[in-house]
């Protein structure tokens, strides 16, 4: 019995058209990630957040780290048809992992005003007399 595999034939110009859609997948990723650190500055860093809303952050950090470490690894491949996204996709990773550091280690206000104190040592603190 004689088996051949099917074989398959790329539409013309499917090649051609495979890093277009690369590169908008990398930029509605990109896109995706702003738009995640944009809402947790806004609903996190700037007001008090309620346990939900703490874990809905820390799921959706959790997927959107996931990604970013497959990506890192992906635009690292010499033959990877759009590897220009690298400092990109490297510096939103670095930007997630803080993002999950401050969901899961926040620092206090007693630690704030710590560091605030020496990086800026001769400005009155918030609440202090000037």
């Amino acid at each position: 019995m004689n088996v051949e595999a099917p074989q398959t034939e790329l539409a013309p110009g499917a090649i051609a058209d495979a890093p277009l859609g690369v590169e908008r997948f990398l930029a509605a990723w990109v896109e995706a990630v702003n738009d995640y650190l944009q809402r947790q500055y806004r609903e996190i860093i700037q007001q008090e957040a309620s346990p939900e809303k703490l874990w809905q952050y820390r799921s959706e950090c959790k997927w959107l780290l996931r990604t970013a470490l497959s990506l890192d690894s992906m635009v690292k491949d010499p033959e990877y048809p759009a590897s220009h996204f690298g400092p990109e996709v490297a510096g939103k990773l670095l930007q997630l992992r803080e993002s999950w550091q401050s969901l899961n280690n926040p620092v206090t206000g007693v630690e704030a005003d710590a560091i605030l104190g020496k990086v800026f040592p001769d400005e009155p603190r918030v609440g202090s007399p000037a």
